[in-house]
């Protein structure tokens, strides 16, 4: 999935006048966040992530970890806490599947949950 897809999917889903600057900044967070606890890779290390090319690191089916997230976000910052809280778990669901995934496949990282 290619950033791109993402915001124009999220879009199509949940409407929004967000720039796209501001959900392309939770997408780079995401991806560090991902290579760090999922992958192992430090902080330190920019070069782990390369957020200048479109593709997301995460391939289907786990990809919808992307657009959960920004709905998660956008829940977050024009939401109420209610429908914050339902699409937060939702996220969590998907971030956490991935790890699972990752991890029987003998990922390195660390299984954490996403706060």
């Amino acid at each position: 999935m290619t950033k791109t897809e993402v915001l124009t999917f999220v879009q199509s889903i949940k409407p929004h006048e967000l720039e796209d600057a501001v959900m392309l900044r939770w997408l780079e967070e995401l991806e560090k966040k991902i290579a760090c606890e999922i992958h192992g890779k430090f902080m330190r290390d920019e070069r782990f992530v390369s957020f200048a090319q479109d593709q997301l690191s995460v391939a289907a089916p786990y990809d919808k970890v992307y657009w959960t997230y920004l709905i998660a976000m956008l829940e977050l910052v024009k939401g109420t806490p209610e429908s914050y809280e339902f699409a937060n778990a939702v996220f969590r669901e998907a971030y956490q599947d991935y790890a699972r995934h990752v991890q029987r496949r003998g990922g390195f990282g660390k299984r954490r949950t996403p706060r």
